[in-house]
């Protein structure tokens, strides 16, 4: 696919839209996940999750997007990769961020092998976070179409289109 076209398509306000609500679910089931593993305890990891309070920064999800369009728009079965892809960099930016803010996790640089591993191999997004992500699906999309507008879609599409363009 062509970057221009790659650009339009995935930066439309409706793939875009999709693309942040997909990358938001897989950070925070993903979080819950890797919470529960390290605490072992229910009620200990939701006290956990609050104290921590990590979100998705959009500026790195546009940016996340971005790079997947420019690096990978190229290749035959870019469509096919797009959301594992996705997936991916959504996934080890929540593992990072989880090892950066939890002080008290003891052993992190195993945890983070074992768990990249699992992420690099699409082992780790298992059956229950897939039926998860697509229960909170809807309830996520809907946030996501009320801030992005056409207006916001073109301003960043156009951004976007003038940095990968000048690369």
């Amino acid at each position: 696919m062509k970057l221009d076209t790659a650009i339009n398509k995935y930066f439309s306000k409706d793939n875009l839209i999709n693309s942040i609500c997909q990358y938001e679910l897989y950070y925070q089931i993903g979080l819950g996940n890797v919470a529960l593993q390290t605490i072992q305890d229910v009620e200990e990891t939701y006290s956990k999750l609050d104290e921590l309070n990590l979100q998705i920064d959009t500026q790195k999800v546009f940016e996340s997007i971005q790079e997947i369009v420019f690096h990978m728009s190229n290749s035959n079965d870019f469509e096919d990769k797009f959301e594992k892809q996705l997936r991916f960099v959504a996934l080890v930016h929540m593992l990072d961020d989880f090892i950066q803010a939890d002080d008290e996790l003891l052993n992190s640089k195993t945890f983070t092998d074992s768990i990249y591993e699992q992420i690099k191999n699409d082992t780790f997004f298992e059956v229950n976070m897939i039926e998860q992500f697509n229960n909170d699906y809807e309830n996520v999309i809907s946030k996501w179409e009320c801030v992005i507008t056409d207006d916001v879609s073109n301003e960043i599409k156009d951004v976007v289109s003038e940095v990968l363009n000048k690369s």
